[in-house]
């Protein structure tokens, strides 16, 4: 009677908790609505660290200060961007132009076939015309005001879009640097009953955010490259630039291979045949089977453990609430939801113990307190051990000197 009782008030102090925690929420929510611009850099700085911090943590355990870690982490990146830009960029240069040219004739056959599909929804009761989708996808109208309110939009997210690019990184190089700092500020501010569970539940949040950034973006590269090699190996045109795309919508789970896979298709259709449209999709599913069950359980392993309905739910919430960036947040997002309401759920309605995490280091590892690192102390680390130092040293002279004699 009394474990039920026990169970009875945990389950109402945890409803309660989730009312308050909504709250919060809703009035964090509203807040941050009006912020809101801020959010786009600070993603992006904050994917950065989650795919940076792992390098800059082991070059920290090699003695070097983070500062001189980021910077190096930074280097490798821009080298590596920059190697596959010289390779690449004549093949996509040579690509671009082929399509630029090719795409007054490749327009008129698809605005022939919809001529076509138009043709024979006559009379039926989804009847269109190619006026009709031309109207719904024009956006405005043909006055010199509106074309010139439209170039000033384009140009204000340009600009939105170049300032995120170069504020992003500039935050994360900041963050990687501060990163060990950031985790002994926010634990000081965690009671000492609780900074046990906090930090078993910050490990968890770590791996699964983590994880999923640095494998999204490693099984995109995997699959853009298996995309624009069986499209080439069919002479696909433009098989390099349709399998680069496929591999950034990959990114987005779920939806994102087969969004990829129309240019494909649309490509086949109005420069090949039938017939190659039809070896496009046995590709295309081919290398979604492959990450499927081969490359994104390796991967990813155990970062993120959603089912595909939960998946598919997340994405259409985040899409529908936030677009684009809503797709992309949407599966941490729900990873992160799950692990914290799974854990409050264990630990304080069940009553199970919390469950130790044996699987690494948490959000930030404290290498500066590890003994091959010490020479890495730099800032206020480095002078708070040289005070102790000159203390301890003050206490043994003071001890020497008023020592009695005998």
């Amino acid at each position: 009677m009394t474990t039920r009782t026990d169970s009875i008030r945990r389950a109402g102090a945890v409803a309660w908790a989730v009312v308050g925690l909504a709250a919060v929420v809703a009035i964090l929510g509203g807040v941050a609505w009006y912020v809101r611009v801020l959010f786009p850099p600070l993603v992006l700085a904050g994917s950065i660290v989650f795919v940076l911090n792992p390098v800059v943590t082991a070059l920290q355990h090699r003695g070097l200060p983070r500062a001189a870690g980021a910077g190096i982490s930074y280097l490798g990146v821009f080298a590596l961007i920059t190697l596959a830009g010289v390779g690449l960029w004549p093949l996509a240069a040579a690509q671009v132009d082929e399509l630029t040219d090719d795409w007054p004739d490749i327009r008129a056959r698809v605005e022939r076939w919809v001529d076509a599909r138009a043709e024979e929804s006559t009379g039926t009761f989804f009847e269109f015309t190619r006026q009709d989708i031309e109207d719904s996808l024009d956006q405005g109208g043909g006055t010199f005001e509106d074309q010139l309110q439209r170039v000033r939009k384009i140009g204000t997210e340009v600009f939105h879009v170049l300032l995120i690019l170069v504020l992003g990184p500039v935050i994360a190089f900041y963050l990687l640097v501060d990163v060990p700092h950031l985790r002994r500020v926010a634990e000081s501010l965690i009671p000492d009953s609780a900074r046990g569970e906090v930090m078993v539940v910050a490990r968890k949040l770590n791996r699964a955010i983590g994880g999923f950034f640095r494998g999204q973006l490693l099984v995109a590269f995997i699959v853009g490259v298996l995309c624009s090699i069986g499209l080439g190996i069919i002479q696909l045109k433009f098989w390099f630039l349709i399998g680069m795309i496929a591999g950034l919508f990959n990114v987005v789970p779920l939806i994102g291979p087969w969004v990829g896979g129309i240019p494909g298709v649309t490509i086949a259709l109005t420069t090949g045949s039938p017939l190659k449209a039809l070896l496009v999709v046995v590709i295309m599913v081919g290398v979604q089977q492959i990450d499927n069950h081969f490359i994104t359980p390796q991967v990813m392993q155990r970062a993120v453990q959603l089912h595909p309905a939960a998946v598919m739910l997340a994405l259409v919430a985040g899409g529908s609430l936030f677009g684009f960036l809503g797709l992309l947040l949407a599966v941490p997002a729900a990873a992160v939801l799950k692990i914290i309401v799974g854990h409050l759920w264990h630990v304080h309605v069940l009553g199970q113990p919390v469950a130790p995490d044996d699987e690494g280091p948490g959000p930030v590892e404290q290498v500066e307190e590890r003994p091959e690192n010490q020479g890495a102390l730099t800032g206020e680390a480095a002078h708070a051990a040289e005070a102790g130092q000159a203390v301890q040293a003050g206490q043994a002279v003071q001890a020497g000197t008023t020592a009695p004699r005998t």
